[in-house]
C-alpha cells in the first residue's frame, strides 16, 4: 500500500474525511469557507438494505481520450427557438410567438415558434435586439432560419432581409449590409435581401453567409441587428406564416475538426485493452486559439506537484490512475440512520470490520437516486486510487 493510501486508511479510522469549500454566489463573488465532514461509513451510518450491495470489478484501461470536437459555428443569438418568449427580439405588430399545439403547423424543434399574419413588406415581422447579440470583427457571419407559408396561394412570394450594425453601443445603426456587392456600407435603410421561393406547406431552410465585418478604427465587439419583413405574394386573410431555429452565428473556420487528448498506460504485460473516451465542447489545450469559443484559459496544477499542464493532461491521468488496475466499484440500496443528508459530494466508507470486508479508501459517489416513499438511496460508487501516478505518456492531436 502506498503512503498517502497508508496516510487516508488512519483518518479513515478517526470516522471523519474533512473538505474545506470555498462558497461562491451566482456572480463569482467569494462568500465563505465551509469546513464540512464529507464522510459517511457502511454500515454504520448507511445500512444496506435486502442483500442489494454488489460488488463487481472493471478492467484496467489502457487509454483514456478527450475529444473536443470543434464548431464551425459560434450561435451569439441564446433564444433562437422562442422557447423563451421574445427574449432577445423584437416583433412587429402582426407577429407573436405561439405555442405549437395551438395551430396544426408543428414546430421544426421545440414547441414555440412565431406565427405572423399580414402581407406587407413595409412591415416589420421580427428583429433582433441589437443591444443583446454581439459579433466579432473580421469573422463572416451566417444568418439561418426555417420559414412555413401556411397558404393555398400558388405563386411566388418572397421575404425581405436587412443586417445593421451598431459599432458605438448606442443603439442606433452606423452600417448596413449592401448584399448586392457584399460588402457593408454606411447606414442605408434601403438596403434589403429578397428571399423569393414558391413552396407552400413546407418548412423551407435558408441560410446566408455575409462577409466579416471590419472598422478601422478598432477591434472591438460589434452589436448586430438582423431583421426580416413580413412576406408579399400571399392572402392578408387566412394565411399565415412562421419561422422557427432563426440564428446568428460567427461562422469559423479551422484547419482541423477535432483534438484528440490520448493518455496511455504503459503495459510490460501487453494485458491492458480497455478504453475510456468522452467528447466535450470545451478544452484547455486550445487555449490560445482565439477562434475556438469553448476555450478554457490558465494553466493547472495538483496541490502535490508544482508543473502546470492542461486540464486534459491532468484530468485523463487521474482518471487512468482510479483505472491503473482491476478498479472496484459497489452498488446498493442504503438507508441512511445518520443526522445528515447525504449527497454527490460526500464520500463513503465501506467498512464491515478488517476481518470481513474494509476497503482502505472511501469511495467516490459516480450516481445515487432517492426513493423519498421508502427512505432508501440507490448508491453507485467506486473506490479511487490516487496514491501516485500511473505511468504513461500523454500526447494531443489535431485532426
Amino acid at each position: 500500500m502506498g503512503q498517502i493510501r497508508t496516510y487516508q486508511l488512519d483518518y479513515l479510522r478517526k470516522g471523519k474525511e474533512q473538505v474545506n469549500y470555498k462558497v461562491f454566489d451566482k456572480d463569482g463573488t467569494y462568500l465563505e469557507t465551509k469546513d464540512e465532514n464529507i464522510l459517511f461509513t457502511a454500515p454504520e451510518h448507511l445500512i444496506p438494505l435486502n442483500k442489494s450491495l454488489l460488488k463487481r470489478y472493471e478492467k484496467p484501461l489502457k487509454e483514456v481520450i478527450f475529444n473536443t470536437n470543434l464548431a464551425s459555428i459560434n450561435y451569439i443569438n441564446q433564444n433562437s427557438q422562442f422557447l423563451y418568449g421574445t427574449d432577445e427580439w423584437v416583433l412587429g405588430t402582426g407577429t407573436t410567438v405561439q405555442e405549437a399545439n395551438d395551430f396544426t403547423i408543428k414546430p421544426l424543434s421545440g414547441n414555440k415558434y412565431i406565427r405572423i399574419i399580414g402581407s406587407n413588406t413595409s412591415e416589420l415581422a421580427i428583429k433582433s435586439d441589437i443591444s443583446t447579440n454581439t459579433v466579432r470583427q473580421s469573422v463572416p457571419i451566417e444568418i439561418a432560419f426555417s420559414y412555413y407559408i401556411n397558404s393555398s396561394a400558388t405563386g411566388k412570394y418572397r421575404f425581405d432581409m436587412y443586417v445593421n450594425i451598431d459599432t458605438t453601443g448606442n443603439g442606433s445603426y452606423d452600417y448596413a449590409y449592401d448584399f448586392e456587392n457584399n460588402k457593408w456600407i454606411a447606414y442605408n435603410n434601403n438596403v434589403r435581401f429578397q428571399i423569393i421561393n414558391n413552396v407552400y406547406n413546407k418548412w423551407v431552410g435558408f441560410t446566408k453567409t455575409i462577409e466579416p465585418f471590419e472598422f478601422n478604427t478598432n477591434d472591438n465587439d460589434v452589436n448586430i441587428e438582423v431583421g426580416i419583413y413580413e412576406p408579399s405574394g400571399i392572402a392578408d386573410f387566412g394565411d399565415q406564416s412562421f419561422i422557427d431555429n432563426f440564428t446568428i452565428g460567427e461562422k469559423i473556420e479551422f484547419n482541423f475538426n477535432k483534438v484528440k487528448n490520448v493518455r496511455t498506460q504503459f503495459s510490460y504485460t501487453g494485458g491492458f485493452t480497455a478504453k475510456y473516451e468522452t467528447n466535450n465542447i470545451m478544452s484547455n489545450e486550445l487555449k490560445d486559439d482565439n477562434n475556438f469559443v469553448g476555450q478554457i484559459d490558465g494553466s493547472y496544477e495538483r496541490e502535490r506537484e508544482s508543473v502546470l499542464k492542461s486540464l486534459e493532461a491532468l484530468i485523463t491521468q487521474q482518471i487512468l490512475n482510479d483505472n491503473r488496475d482491476y478498479l472496484t466499484k459497489y452498488e446498493g440500496i442504503f438507508r441512511n440512520i445518520d443526522v445528515r443528508n447525504v449527497g454527490l459530494h460526500n464520500k463513503i466508507w465501506i467498512d464491515f470490520g478488517d476481518d470481513v470486508l474494509q476497503e482502505p479508501v472511501s469511495c467516490y459517489i459516480d450516481a445515487m437516486k432517492f426513493n423519498v416513499k421508502n427512505a432508501t438511496i440507490d448508491v453507485q460508487m467506486h473506490t479511487p486510487n490516487q496514491d501516485d501516478d500511473a505511468l504513461s505518456t500523454y500526447k494531443s492531436i489535431a485532426e
